[in-house]
């Protein structure tokens, strides 16, 4: 990684113009960094990393929603470019910010949150009471998950570190598994929903977590998790490989939780862009506690 002076990006005539205050980073990046997600973003290098943003809007077509000034947030497309001053960014994944939120914040919702969000409501149906396993509870998408499960009213088991506890059971969640001390795929009970946040549960064991008709939803698409969603098209257990769509729709119903207080991203550490380097040295741990994100005005 290494910082360029390029020409601001010339938006589309469907595209706002935002200048980007924070943005967030994610395990992603640093897989399209290394070319493991080449399948997504293609072989081309260089690229601008970086798939959520927080920012001002510059320049808005006359048909858009949008004007000069508004504060947005938005999940870039899997071409990434959110690791610059301004973004190019389609209206209909744009959405306002709450007004109790602010750019730091905001800037580590969008990916992590539509992640979350669009595996649980989407994929796994959740509602009033569903019982709910997510696996990697305190990181960038599973803290966020637990809350969204929470607004939910589903009944939640988190997994995660000891010292990560009392945090994740503060977030939301009924009861914490410690990984350190259990094996979550030996739990006897029962989920409607198993979420594995950070695809380390046994693909091929995860059916015995499942309730005749539960859902097992993976961040990882990996192939074997594809086969099983093949699989489970003639099953009553479904399988899928969650890859979050930008959408300004969702974003707004996580706005409506973050106005009610029920939502609001952890962020652990502000980089600056010339720290980029030791950002994803971190983010590559698997250790983050929330998000990181980086400061574009430092």
């Amino acid at each position: 990684m290494e910082l360029r002076e390029v020409a601001t990006p010339v938006p589309a005539n469907d595209e706002v113009l935002v200048n980007v205050k924070f943005a967030g980073i994610n395990p992603v990046d640093f897989k399209i960094r290394k070319g493991m997600a080449f399948f997504m973003t293609g072989f081309k290098f260089p690229k601008i990393p970086g798939g959520e943003i927080s920012g001002v809007v510059v320049q808005a077509p006359p048909t858009s929603a949008f004007k000069a000034g508004d504060r947005v947030y938005a999940m870039l497309n899997f071409k990434g470019g959110g690791y610059g001053e301004y973004a190019g960014i389609k209206s209909q994944n744009l959405c306002l910010l709450p007004d109790n939120i602010d750019f730091k914040e905001a800037a580590g919702l969008p990916l992590a949150g539509l992640t979350a969000l669009q595996s649980l409501k989407y994929h796994g149906k959740i509602k009033q009471g569903s019982k709910v396993l997510i696996n990697g509870a305190s990181g960038g998408v599973g803290h966020l998950a637990v809350q969204i499960a929470r607004w939910y009213g589903a009944d939640i088991t988190a997994v995660c570190s000891g010292r990560n506890k009392d945090w994740v059971l503060a977030l939301g969640a009924e009861r914490v598994v410690d990984y350190t001390l259990q094996k979550p795929i030996d739990l006897e009970q029962k989920f409607d929903i198993v979420f594995d946040a950070v695809a380390k549960l046994p693909v091929l064991k995860a059916g015995k977590l499942l309730t005749k008709n539960g859902v097992y939803i993976s961040t990882m698409p990996l192939p074997l998790i594809f086969i099983r969603q093949f699989i489970s098209a003639f099953t009553s257990q479904k399988f899928y490989a969650i890859m979050a769509n930008p959408s300004g729709k969702d974003l707004e119903l996580l706005s409506k939780m973050v106005s009610e207080k029920a939502l609001l991203p952890s962020i652990e550490k502000v980089y600056a862009l010339s720290e980029g380097s030791d950002a994803h040295r971190y983010i590559e741990t698997e250790r983050v506690r929330g998000k990181i994100v980086f400061d574009m005005n430092s």
